[in-house]
């Protein structure tokens, strides 16, 4: 089913139509919908002075769910997003007394333009304030030369390997692959304008103590010193912006203001 139009897109296919002068086809191709629903919006709003026809009755059965189920639904999926079907039905059942079946529900998120996504996870441990913080601190240095980004990643026998396939409708898609990780190897660069200016590959995760001892063998004594009375550089990470140092953990913006306010001469 085709989700319904809102009353303020149907406004601004008035407003395009006699604003903007465009014809039934642009507004077709702007708003994504069919030259038969706009020509029924103009109809009703020649005819009404506005975009809906309140004489106008619903057809078909009427439905269970009130405007309340909806915002009742709305506010579930906006404090839980990956709540399955049968979740929201037994909650609307037992709160609403509404009671919907899965191809019911199903039809009326989509409807009201509820799609499945992919899910986007943000760190649970991210707090905004000290984000906020960072950021500010961040803004006083505006020489992008003065920066140097670290980041770890990791490879191993999984990892590339194809998640999609094509076969017949009806028919799996099937491909032999190992479900053993292997051996996990990790690699750990330093980042800046002028390319990357340390680089260490080794079998294993990145820990605490590696990290702290790449960014002294290498990005500090072996790069750094000879330029370090030159001017000040910060060592950026990717985790000083989500991640809340607690005790016991390496806090990445302590490196970055070390290295800043330290000189590494001696």
């Amino acid at each position: 089913m085709t989700p319904a139009l809102s009353d303020n897109l149907k406004m601004r296919i008035v407003s395009w139509y006699f604003d903007e002068h465009l014809t039934y086809l642009e507004i077709r191709d702007r708003a994504q919908c069919s030259t038969g629903l706009i020509s029924k919006v103009m109809s009703n709003y020649r005819t009404h002075g506005q975009v809906t026809n309140l004489f106008s009755k619903r057809t078909g059965r009427p439905l269970k769910v009130q405007d309340g189920d909806i915002e009742y639904i709305s506010s579930l999926l906006e404090a839980n997003p990956v709540l399955y079907l049968d979740e929201i039905q037994h909650r609307l059942l037992s709160t609403r007394g509404v009671k919907l079946s899965m191809s019911s529900l199903s039809r009326l998120l989509i409807q009201y333009g509820l799609t499945r996504k992919h899910i986007q996870k943000a760190a649970a441990e991210r707090d905004e304030d000290l984000r906020t913080i960072w950021e500010a601190d961040m803004a006083q240095y505006t020489d992008p030369d003065v920066f140097v980004a670290l980041d770890e990643s990791a490879v191993d026998n999984r990892t590339l390997q194809r998640e999609y396939g094509l076969s017949l409708v009806g028919s799996p898609c099937v491909r032999r692959a190992t479900f053993l990780r292997g051996v996990r190897y990790s690699i750990l660069p330093a980042l800046t304008t002028e390319g990357i200016i340390a680089l260490d590959i080794f079998e294993g995760s990145v820990t605490k103590e590696r990290f702290l001892a790449f960014i002294h063998d290498q990005v500090v004594c072996s790069f750094l010193h000879s330029i370090i009375n030159q001017r000040n550089l910060t060592i950026f990470s990717a985790h000083s912006s989500t991640h809340t140092p607690k005790s016991g953990a390496l806090s990445f913006s302590t490196i970055a203001a070390f290295i800043t306010t330290r000189s590494f001469g001696g």
